[in-house]
């Protein structure tokens, strides 16, 4: 079965089993500039979520939440979605039965974040990029860095009387996040996250930055990686580039250059010998480069 109507099955068996529930998407017009509007025009019921008037420079890059139709009922903003969401981190989808206010203000309030420094900054929850990440999507197998990022009080929060949350991973795969028990008491405000949240975050982002700087300095080497295989190519040398004790940006960004530039080489005994002796701290890496074959 085509996973077009694999995904519309799908959804149209959480609509069977509760038609109480109500339908939304979050669009995010940062990653496709003709959201929300292409999802939009059946719904009168649109807002964007870091509470930017629409039309204005900040709405324009910017997620919304829009109201849906039941996915039983056929809509050209399904349509779009079910076509288009796999090949982009730009929609993901919510059931409840919330009304829109009652959802708007649930995720309004959960797009700024506290660092341990004090300094508040927007919380891009939404992005499905980094969703499984932040509430520990066991099943999604692209994901860097595993999680769960958020703690249970956290996810609670950001959950809360959501029946349903689907969103694609970067290799389209659709996926369900589980719902949370109301374990305790959920408290208005910004999250506060600690710093060891904040590294997994940042450690989250390292492969998109790797694969950002080998684009714009040695493009050559990615020219026979097909797009979809880019950022899990980069993400399973960093584990590697990690494993030998590299931290550094440049370093890893050098170390997943030269993954690129040896491929199956990597496993000969000369070059592995190099690496072992950075893994030993017996030389540094600038070092290790120069002696390679």
């Amino acid at each position: 079965m085509p996973s077009t109507n694999r995904e519309m099955d799908l959804f149209r068996n959480v609509a069977r089993r509760d038609d109480a529930l109500n339908w939304y998407a979050i669009a995010d017009s940062a990653q496709d500039s003709a959201l929300p509007k292409l999802i939009a025009h059946d719904s009168s019921n649109v807002r964007c979520l870091l509470g930017a008037s629409q039309g204005s420079p900040l709405a324009q890059h910017s997620p919304h939440l829009v109201e849906l139709c039941s996915p039983m009922e056929v809509s050209n903003s399904w349509s779009w979605i079910f076509l288009n969401a796999k090949s982009k981190p730009c929609v993901s989808i919510i059931a409840t039965r919330q009304s829109f206010e009652e959802v708007f203000s649930q995720l309004s309030d959960c797009v700024e974040v506290v660092l341990p420094d004090g300094d508040a900054m927007y919380f891009a929850f939404w992005d499905p990029a980094i969703l499984g990440t932040l509430m520990g999507q066991a099943d999604d197998q692209t994901l860097h860095v595993k999680g769960p990022v958020l703690s249970l009080k956290q996810r609670v929060k950001v959950l809360n009387e959501l029946r349903g949350w689907w969103y694609w991973d970067r290799a389209g795969e659709a996926h369900s996040i589980a719902p949370v028990e109301t374990v305790c008491q959920i408290n208005g405000g910004p999250i506060f996250l600690s710093q060891e949240q904040v590294d997994d975050l940042v450690e989250a982002s390292v492969p998109d930055h790797v694969l950002y700087y080998i684009k714009l300095n040695q493009p050559n080497l990615l020219n026979d990686v097909s797009l979809g295989e880019r950022y899990f190519l980069v993400s399973h040398a960093l584990a590697r580039a990690r494993a030998i004790g590299l931290t550094g940006m440049r370093d890893l960004v050098n170390y997943v250059c030269v993954e690129l530039i040896y491929r199956g080489r990597m496993h000969d005994e000369d070059i592995k010998r190099v690496f072992d002796q950075v893994r030993l701290g017996r030389i540094e890496f600038d070092a290790a480069l120069d002696q390679l074959p």
